[in-house]
């Protein structure tokens, strides 16, 4: 194997490594602005998940929590997909928001995954993490894992150009 004595020396790696890291920053933060609209749908995600908490509690108003819960989730792969989008070709504002309602019937099923997801983890699964160990370990790993499906259906949307 042959390897070139300057991509060796511990200097040059260093170097570029850092010449990437900045490139990968540098695109991110150009379009600074989606990454704000995106940390305000997240704000909103926060703040409406605390009151689908609740209702879901409240059994007079479980199903208006469970909607709650899919809107907040929706506004989640809202942020995720902005975020995301900073990294292709469609960075900005103006070419990557529309995709938040362009893929409205993918972002539906990411949001109904994420509410499960988030209800799992943080409503079902404490109470039984003192009684039922084996039980709550099952419900965090599945619940974990549909959260994540809600994640990725918000970064796969990102590199996805919608269907005119």
């Amino acid at each position: 194997m042959l390897l070139d004595p300057v991509s060796t020396r511990p200097h040059f790696r260093e170097k570029m490594t850092e010449t990437m890291y900045r490139h990968a920053m540098s695109v991110a933060f150009k379009n600074w602005h989606t990454l704000a609209l995106a940390a305000v749908l997240y704000a909103v995600n926060v703040f409406l998940l605390s009151i689908g908490n609740s209702m879901i509690n409240t059994s007079s108003q479980s199903i208006g929590g469970w909607v709650v819960l899919v809107i907040s989730g929706y506004l989640f792969i809202g942020a995720i997909y902005l975020v995301s989008s900073t990294l292709t070709e469609n960075s900005t504002l103006s070419e990557s928001f529309p995709g938040v309602i362009d893929h409205f019937r993918t972002f539906i099923v990411g949001a109904i995954a994420y509410a499960i997801g988030y209800f799992l983890l943080f409503n079902v699964a404490p109470p039984l993490q003192s009684t039922q160990t084996l039980a709550a370990a099952v419900t965090l790993i599945v619940g974990g894992a549909i959260y994540l499906v809600a994640i990725l259906v918000g970064v796969a949307a990102a590199f996805v150009r919608p269907r005119k």
